[in-house]
Parts: C-alpha cells; sequence; structure tokens
C-alpha cells in the first residue's frame, strides 16, 4: 500500500527533470556567445503536433532586460525554403522573471486545406516549423531576426498530405455554372511550353556588305525553373557551342572586322567575340570572372570564294575552334588561367557590323547556338547558300574574261586582235598549226561557254580602244542594252515582250546591282520567265552585298514582310534598313547633285494629277524651291555681302517675333561659334516647344555630348523629331529601340524598321528614278517606264508599287502582275486607298469564282473597311453595298472606326454620311442617292411602327389611287361642260330660220342632251372629284410632313 505513492511520487520527480533538461536544451540551441546573460531563456510551455486549424502556442520565457520576443511558421516547399506564413511579436520589459506568453497561431488556408473552389492556392509544403527567438533591445534600436537572436528553439510540425487536408468551410453558395466549370478544370495539370537550348539565331543567308551594320539577338532567360537555373548556374562555369557559317568575298579592309560580338549592359564587350583579320586569321575574345578581357588568335587563314563553317567551344577555361571547309576540319584551342564568365542575357548578340567595328565582307549562313554546349553540332548548309556559291563562281569567269578582254584591246595597237578565238586545245593536238602564237588569256572553251558576253565585248571594242568605255561605262551599257532586249513594247498591241535573262546576269557580274535587283524581281514575279524563289534569293543577296540602295531596301522590305519565300525576321530587315537610312542622311546634303530627286507622289490611275505635272514644274522649279527653303541664296535670287553681326542681329529680332526658325538658328550659333552651351540650350528648348524638329534633334545631342550624358533624355527628343519627319533623329532613335539595353527603353524592333522605312522612301536616289519613270510614262515610253517603277516598287516603295500594278494592266500583262504589286502596296503602313479598293474587287470577285478557295468577301471587307478608314468615298460605298447582300462586315466597322456601341443600320447611315461629306460638292454621287434611299426606308420603318401613322399612311396609298383615278374624269367633265356651253349659242340661232329646220335641230340637241346627261349632275359630280383631289392633297401633305420629321 506505500509502494504505490512512492513510484507514483518517483514517476513525477523523473518527468521533472527531464521537462527542465529539454527546455535547457531548447534554451541552448545556440552557440555561446560574448556577452550572452545566462538569466535569457525562452522555450515552447505547449506547441501543436502538427498543422491545424486553431492552433495556439504558449511561450515561456525569461529576460535579463528589455527584450523583444518573436513567433513564426516558416514552410519550405520544392521552389522555396524557410517562407514565412506567419509572424507574431512582443515587448518583453519585465527583467529576471519567467513569463509564459499564449500565441493564437493563424496560419493560411494555403498548407491548412486541400485544394477546392474556394481555396485555390494551396501550397504543397514539405516541412513547417513553428520557432520563436529573443532578442535584446540596446538603446530602443530594431531587433534583429531569427537567425541573429540572442535565444531561439523551434519545433516541426506533421504535415498531413495535400489528399488528407480538411476542406475549407464554405462561406459563401457558388452559383451551379462556376461550380460545374470548377469540377471540370480542377485536375487540369498545366503544363511549360516546351523550351529548347539549342537556337537557330539564323536560318537564312545574310549579306554583309562590310560595314557598320548587323543584325542584333537578344537571348531572354528560360522560363523553365530547372533550366534557367542550370544557366545560371553555368554563367562561371559554361558549356556553350556557336556554330557559324561564313563566304568570304575580301578579307577586313582595316584591320579587324566581326563575326560575331557580344555586347553587355555597360555598353562593353562581354564573352564571346569572334573577330576576323585583314590577312584572314581569327580572334577569339572572352570575359574571364577576374574581370579582364583575354583573346587568342587563331593562324587559320580562312578562303575566300568558299562556304567555311566555325564552331567555337566554350568549356569552362578551354576555348576549341573547328575551321571546316572542303570537308576539311582545322582545330584550334586555348586555355585560360581564370575561367570564361559567360551570361548571353546580359545586352546582346550582334552578327556582323555595329557601332563598334564593321562586319565581315560576305555572307553569313546558318548559325546555330547551343547554351548548353554539345559534343556533335549539326548544322548543315541550305540550297540557297550552295547556289549563292555557283552564281559567285560563275561571276569570276565573267569578270576575269571581260577584265581579260578589256585589257588585251587596250594594250594591243593591231585592229585585227581579238576578232576570233584561240585554237581548241583538241584541235592542236591533231598537229602543229599554222596560225599565228595566241596572246589572248582566255580559252576557246571559256570564250564559247560566254559567247554572249564575248559578241557584246566584240561590238563594242572600237570604243573600249579610244578609253571612252570603262568598266565603270560598261556596266551602264550593258544594262541598258540588257533591258532593251529583255523588255519590248509591241505599240500596235500595247504589250511587253520578255527576252533572255543572259545580258542582265552578266551585267550583275561585273556588279551593276540594279541588274541584280531586276533580276530578283524577273524570277519571283515571273515576268517572261517560270517563277524561281531560289534564284530570286540569290541575286537579291548579290544586290545588298553590293551596298545599293534599292537592293538593300528590297531585302529589308521582304524580311519585314516575310514574301517570296524570305522569312519574317524584323532584327534583319532593321540591319538592311538602317544602312540605307545613314546613307539616306548622308544623302540628303547632297541632294543637288543631278542623281537626286525629291519624290513626287503622282499616281498613274489618277488623270487629274497626270495632267497637272509637267516636266519644267517637277524638276527645275521643285529643285530650286527645296535649295531656298533651305537657305541656299543662289537659289532665292542675288546673295548680299556677308555680314555676320547684321546676321545675328536679324536672327534675334525674328526669334523675338515668334520664328522657330530663328530660335533654332540662334541656338546653333551660340552653340558652334560662341561656344555658349548654355544660351544654345535656352534657344534650342525654346524652338523645341514651338515644334522645331531641328531643335529637339539638336537638343538630343546636347544630351549625348554634355559632360554627364542623360541618354533616356536624348531618345526622348530623337522621338519627337521622328514623329515630325526629321530623319536623321529617326535613325538615332532606331538605333536605341532596336538594341533596347537602354534604361527606359525597351526594345522594339518593329518600330523601328517603321521608322527607318520611312527615311529610305524619301531618298533622293529612289526620287530620281520615279521621276525618270513618270516623264517616261508621259513621252510613252513605256518599256522603260515599267521597269523603273518595277525597280523601286521591288525596293517597297508603295506609289511604285501601285504605279507598276497599273502598267501590268495597261500593258496586258498577266493577272498575277498586278495582284502581286497592288498586294505589296497595302501591307506599306501607309497604303494609298486605290490599292485597297483594288484589292478589295480582286478579293471579292475570285470569290464569286468557282474552284477560287483562296479568296472570301471577308478579305474583300477587310480592304474596303481599310480604304474607308482612310477617307475614301468609294470604300464607304462598297461597304454599304456588301451589308445590304447579307455580308458581316458590322465587326470589322466596329474595330476599324471604334463604333461599338451602333447598330448596323445606324453604323451604315454613319458611313453614308460620312461618304456624302468625302464626295465632290458639285457632283451627284452614288452615296448621295444611297443616302437617301437609306434615309426614305427608315422614316418609314419608323411610319409603320405607329397606328394613327399606319393609317396616314394607307390613307395616302388611297389618296394617290383616288387622285389617278379621279384627275382624268375630272378633266374629261370639265372638257364635256364646256362643249355643252359652246353648243348652246349656236342652236338658238339656228331656230329662227324655219319650222323645219327647228325640228331638225331639236332632234340633235334632244340626242346630245340624253348622251350627256343632266346638267346638274355634272355639276355635283364635278364638285365631288375637287373634293376628293383636294382631301387626297390634304393626306399627301400630312404623309410627307411626317416623313420629313422622321428624316430630319
Amino acid at each position: 500500500m506505500n509502494v504505490l505513492p512512492f513510484y507514483f511520487c518517483r514517476y513525477v520527480f523523473t518527468a521533472a527533470i527531464i521537462m527542465g533538461h529539454c527546455e535547457l536544451q531548447a534554451a541552448s540551441t545556440t552557440s555561446s556567445q560574448a556577452g550572452e546573460s545566462p538569466s535569457d531563456f525562452i522555450g515552447f510551455a505547449s506547441a501543436p503536433d502538427k498543422v491545424t486549424y486553431g492552433s495556439v502556442v504558449r511561450v515561456r520565457y525569461c529576460c535579463s532586460g528589455p527584450c523583444q520576443l518573436a513567433v513564426e511558421v516558416v514552410v519550405s516547399t520544392l521552389r522555396e525554403t524557410d517562407f514565412t506564413v506567419f509572424r507574431r511579436k512582443w515587448i518583453g520589459s519585465t527583467s529576471g522573471v519567467y513569463r509564459i506568453h499564449q500565441v493564437p497561431l493563424g496560419l493560411p488556408p494555403s498548407i491548412l486545406y486541400q485544394h477546392d473552389f474556394f481555396n485555390r492556392r494551396v501550397l504543397r509544403t514539405l516541412n513547417v516549423t513553428v520557432r520563436a527567438w529573443l532578442d535584446h533591445l540596446d538603446d530602443g534600436g530594431e531587433p534583429g531576426t531569427y537567425r541573429d537572436s540572442t535565444v531561439r528553439v523551434y519545433k516541426e510540425l506533421q504535415v498531413e498530405p495535400l489528399s488528407e487536408r480538411p476542406a475549407k468551410p464554405p462561406t459563401e453558395c457558388p452559383s451551379w455554372s462556376a461550380q460545374l466549370v470548377w469540377q471540370t478544370t480542377r485536375n487540369r495539370v498545366r503544363q511549360c511550353p516546351h523550351e529548347s537550348d539549342v537556337i537557330d539565331v539564323l536560318t537564312f543567308p545574310l549579306a554583309s556588305p562590310g560595314e557598320h551594320f548587323g543584325v542584333v539577338r537578344r537571348f531572354q532567360p528560360f522560363i523553365d525553373r530547372a533550366l534557367e537555373s542550370a544557366r545560371l548556374r553555368a554563367v562561371t562555369q559554361p558549356s556553350v557551342t556557336l556554330s557559324v557559317w561564313v563566304y568570304l568575298l575580301k578579307w577586313c579592309q582595316g584591320k579587324l572586322c566581326g563575326i560575331v560580338h557580344h555586347v553587355g549592359r555597360k555598353r562593353a564587350y562581354d564573352s564571346v567575340l569572334l573577330q576576323l583579320t585583314d590577312t584572314g586569321d581569327v580572334i577569339i575574345q572572352t570575359c574571364v570572372t577576374t574581370g579582364e578581357d583575354k583573346a587568342f588568335r587563331a593562324n587559320v587563314a580562312l578562303p575566300r570564294w568558299k562556304w567555311i563553317r566555325l564552331d567555337c567551344y566554350i568549356q569552362d577555361s578551354k576555348v576549341l575552334l573547328d575551321a571546316t571547309w572542303d570537308d576539311k576540319t582545322r582545330r584550334y584551342q586555348y586555355q585560360f588561367q581564370h575561367s570564361v564568365h559567360y551570361d548571353d542575357t546580359d545586352g546582346y548578340f550582334v552578327i556582323g557590323g555595329s557601332d563598334y567595328m564593321p562586319g565581315i565582307h560576305g555572307y553569313f549562313g546558318p548559325i546555330k547556338y547551343y547554351r548548353f554546349g554539345t559534343e556533335k553540332v549539326e548544322n548543315h548548309l541550305e540550297s540557297t547558300s550552295q547556289e549563292l556559291d555557283r552564281t559567285h563562281q560563275e561571276c569570276q569567269e565573267v569578270k576575269a574574261l571581260t577584265q581579260a578582254f578589256l585589257k588585251e584591246v587596250t594594250e594591243s595597237h593591231d585592229t585585227t586582235v581579238a576578232t576570233g578565238a584561240c585554237t581548241p586545245y583538241f584541235t592542236r593536238l591533231r598537229g602543229p598549226s599554222r596560225e599565228k602564237v595566241c596572246t589572248q588569256t582566255w580559252t576557246w572553251e571559256e570564250q564559247l561557254k560566254h559567247s554572249t558576253l564575248f559578241h557584246l565585248l566584240q561590238t563594242k571594242k572600237e570604243n573600249i580602244r579610244t578609253g571612252s568605255l570603262s568598266m565603270k561605262e560598261l556596266r551602264s551599257v550593258l544594262f541598258d542594252q540588257a533591258v532593251g532586249t529583255m523588255f519590248t513594247v509591241d505599240q500596235e498591241q500595247n504589250k511587253v515582250k520578255f527576252g533572255s535573262t543572259a545580258l542582265l546576269q552578266i551585267s550583275s557580274c561585273i556588279r551593276n546591282h540594279k541588274a541584280s535587283l531586276l533580276l530578283a524581281a524577273v524570277f519571283f514575279s515571273g515576268l517572261g520567265h517560270p517563277v524561281d524563289q531560289q534564284q530570286g534569293h540569290v541575286y537579291s543577296l548579290i544586290g545588298a552585298l553590293g551596298d545599293n540602295r534599292f537592293a538593300l531596301m528590297h531585302a529589308g522590305y521582304k524580311h519585314q514582310q516575310g514574301i517570296d519565300g524570305f522569312p519574317r525576321d524584323l532584327d534583319v530587315a532593321y540591319s538592311y534598313y538602317s544602312n540605307v537610312g545613314v546613307q539616306s542622311i548622308v544623302d540628303r546634303s547632297r541632294i543637288h547633285e543631278n542623281m537626286q530627286h525629291p519624290l513626287e507622289l503622282i499616281y498613274l490611275s489618277n488623270k487629274e494629277d497626270l495632267n497637272s505635272f509637267t516636266e519644267e514644274t517637277s524638276d527645275v522649279v521643285h529643285y530650286l524651291k527645296y535649295r531656298a527653303e533651305n537657305g541656299d541664296i543662289e537659289s532665292q535670287g542675288q546673295g548680299v555681302k556677308k555680314n555676320v553681326t547684321r546676321g545675328l542681329k536679324l536672327l534675334e529680332k525674328a526669334a523675338a517675333m515668334g520664328s522657330v526658325n530663328a530660335l533654332n538658328g540662334l541656338g546653333w550659333y551660340y552653340r558652334m561659334i560662341l561656344n555658349d552651351h548654355e544660351k544654345a540650350v535656352k534657344y534650342f528648348r525654346q524652338a523645341a516647344l514651338n515644334g522645331s524638329a531641328d531643335a529637339m534633334f539638336n537638343l538630343g545631342l546636347y544630351h549625348l555630348s554634355h559632360q554627364n550624358p542623360n541618354e533616356t533624355a536624348a531618345v526622348l527628343q530623337f522621338l519627337n523629331a521622328s514623329r515630325l519627319g526629321h530623319d536623321a533623329a529617326s535613325v538615332e532613335a532606331a538605333s536605341y529601340l532596336s538594341t533596347g539595353v537602354l534604361e527606359g527603353v525597351s526594345q522594339d524592333v518593329a518600330r523601328a524598321v517603321t521608322i527607318v522605312k520611312k527615311v529610305c522612301d524619301q531618298n533622293g536616289h529612289l526620287g530620281l528614278v520615279v521621276r525618270d519613270a513618270l516623264q517616261g510614262y508621259i513621252r510613252g515610253s513605256r518599256q522603260g517606264a515599267f521597269v523603273k517603277y518595277v525597280l523601286a516598287a521591288e525596293a517597297g516603295l508603295a506609289l511604285a508599287q501601285s504605279n507598276a500594278a497599273h502598267l501590268c494592266e495597261e500593258l496586258h500583262l498577266h493577272h498575277d502582275c498586278q495582284w502581286r504589286y497592288h498586294n505589296f502596296s497595302i501591307l506599306n503602313y501607309d497604303p494609298h486607298p486605290a490599292a485597297l479598293l483594288k484589292m478589295g474587287d480582286h478579293h471579292y470577285s475570285s470569290s464569286s469564282r468557282r474552284g477560287d478557295s483562296l479568296w472570301s468577301p471577308a478579305e474583300a471587307v477587310s480592304m474596303y473597311v481599310r480604304a474607308a478608314a482612310a477617307g475614301s468615298p468609294q470604300g464607304m460605298f462598297n461597304l454599304v453595298l456588301l451589308a445590304e447582300q447579307g455580308h458581316d462586315v458590322l465587326a470589322s466597322i466596329h474595330s476599324m472606326f471604334n463604333e461599338s456601341q451602333r447598330g448596323e443600320q445606324d453604323v451604315l447611315l454613319m458611313l453614308l454620311k460620312r461618304c456624302v461629306q468625302a464626295e465632290e460638292e458639285e457632283a451627284v454621287m452614288p452615296c448621295s442617292l444611297a443616302l437617301l434611299r437609306v434615309q426614305m426606308g427608315r422614316a418609314l420603318r419608323r411610319t409603320s411602327q405607329s397606328g394613327a401613322q399606319l393609317l396616314l399612311t394607307y390613307a395616302s396609298l388611297l389618296s394617290v389611287i383616288v387622285t389617278v383615278v379621279i384627275v382624268p374624269l375630272q378633266s374629261c367633265l370639265e372638257q364635256r361642260v364646256a362643249s355643252r356651253r359652246v353648243f348652246a349659242p349656236r342652236a338658238s340661232s339656228v331656230s329662227q330660220g324655219g319650222v323645219g329646220s327647228v325640228t331638225e335641230q331639236d332632234g340633235v340637241v334632244g340626242g346630245a342632251h340624253g348622251a350627256a346627261g343632266n346638267p346638274n349632275g355634272e355639276r355635283q359630280l364635278l364638285q365631288t372629284c375637287d373634293w376628293a383631289v383636294s382631301l387626297s392633297g390634304v393626306c399627301l401633305c400630312a404623309f410627307c410632313t411626317a416623313i420629313l420629321s422622321h428624316l430630319l
């Protein structure tokens, strides 16, 4: 009996010792630190064992001084560790006393409940920990964190699987439809989009003319977290591979030119740079982890006129380069002392040239990039690149033959030299020849292969001997003769006949790149030859490599739109357009040269424009006017003696009167002459606020050249000036938009291409070609006009495309020619309404033909809507007709005119009203008649909706019928009454002659009276007719008044 209390007391004592040991152990979980007081203590008096709703933690603590305590709950998931979901803090001010504080744990539903309709965001927790910590308040300072606390304790809670968690108590009742959607989508597993570490950087050949222009590529971080984590880990230990195909026509003109280079966010070179030297070697430069730039030179001596594949491998601190041509690989490697630092998301990569270095002179083939490296590169050369190589080899033979012939003729004084060919090789094998020793440097086989060229050179031999026909003049002569033989016009049938392209190909080979562009147009459009896109690509690239403005614009336009087999690639389009944009700025300073002319917007389909055009007004007058407006004194008339002081005073006076040009001129004077930047900026800002594009551009240059450059402010000024049509500002703004590395300026390549294309379309050389084409058309030379318009059309000029399509129709070319250039013209940023109407008619007529399933009325509606939005009354009228025929036009009109709140009838009425406003005032046009018809129909429908007005309508119809019947009857009765009044006097005069006469006349009168009836009845009938007509008139007047009230 006495043993049981003994064991009970022993058990309580042991339990107390164990609990005290646990609390002391919890209090000592932190390592002993200097200054820690032995009286600081914190522990859990009670804590839950698992995650449950309404859990409470009781914390027992003791502070040696003022302290702050906290309880927090942290969770760990697959993505994050120690993620805090709950925290509660309080201040302990009593020192040396053990206290207990109770803390309710407000755990979030994401870790308490299962996934259901009311709890959609859940955390798949791996573990949940509740922890408490204590820290001293030193002089009222802020306490630290759990890691920096003086004393801390923690306890892990049990986590229930997601499927075993309780459901969250509903707070409201969901709708049936919402619950149904939830049930059907709750188990859907969302998958990340497929991402590959292999990137096709370039899939189509790129022409690099050796200038400071190239293709910009930016690489984004991976969306997949695992791939992105692997990429970030590889920044200091990279393993990447870059495979590049190049075709060199020349080695570098300077010491170095760019193949591929990486520009970092700080505008400095980053890993990796591949550069070509003036001897054909390759230099590879990288940035190592110490921040230094390191490079090595591979003495590879790359050959010209061959496709070469360069494979660069970066593996930690080792760099390998494999150069492959003629099926043979040469390997070069270098080991740096430190690992390479490589972050491909920092900044951008450039293929070819940039502002920092020129590009190679040649072509780039397919480029493939392995972000995680590879042991075997799969990068094959496509057929277009191989055909490009074959064409260049043939052109090499053509140039060699031409140069040999020119040299032979100019160096020989014998007129019989070069009149024939050397004896063929197999003929000489038969025996000794009696001919003199042949001094020609070309063989009989070469002469036979290029017989067309040889015969042409024979005809020009005398001009070559006299020196009047050099290689430069030969290019123009060949092109003119090629055009003359290929395009001939039948004057009787007004039709173009096509010939061989052999002379054009020869002209292209000797670097007349107008011929290259015309060949590309022929092969793309099928003008007299089968369509061959591959040949078109070859000659497009050859022209672009020659740095020809039109060919560069042609390549940029095709890549911008993704047509004629060119992949849509805005970065590539910008690389071509930016080259022409810079050339256009230089050309504007030389607009006085004979090879340029301002662009004239005259459409051949507009007879008024043609009638108003004269050669005098389009040539000399416009040129002098342009020069005079730009300050040319000679164009303005007699000049005066130079007087800078008086000129400055006049500028200040004009500026005080509000002249924007004077303000800008003062800014330029103070900056460039007096070097007073403060006053210069003052005047520039005043002019910019008044809308001067030149002042905005000058302000942008000031922000760039200031001691503390502000590129963001400069770009803002460039963008404002570009909106006003400033060419130089447009080019500068586009360069920033294309890269997007400047803070505050996001990458927008599409906008950059559009801005630069507008500058290129105003190029003076392009304007000269259009002017010559227009003059040729007016003089009756359809052949020359067609060729020039085609050249400008292939360059992407909308005006030339519309005029080329017009000539295709006028010269009875095949239907595809018209459709091709009309379609091109509507792809531009500002298409002409006439082209949109033509394409709309084409789509609508094609959709009505059987078997032509490529077109539909929806396309026609789209074209007409765009024409209507541009202010075309014909487009608006066509939309109304399509709507009346039952086609769905309402959605397109809503999206274009922002009229989403109106019904169909209101929208059509709005269109017709706009159409009437756009029509000519003097003429009665279809829109006016259609508007009257629609309004009358609408008024009649409104009239029929009211009972009284409907009764009035029926009464009016009855009145019309009564009027139609009664008015003729009334006229007949009036005539009969009038005849009776005439007949009565005659009868009385005859009665005085005798009885017999009276009897006879009485018989006649009696017969007439019986036929006519009672005179009183006739009068009553006439009065009734008058009342009926009056009443009908009143009804019709009331009806017309009601109709007019609805119309107005």
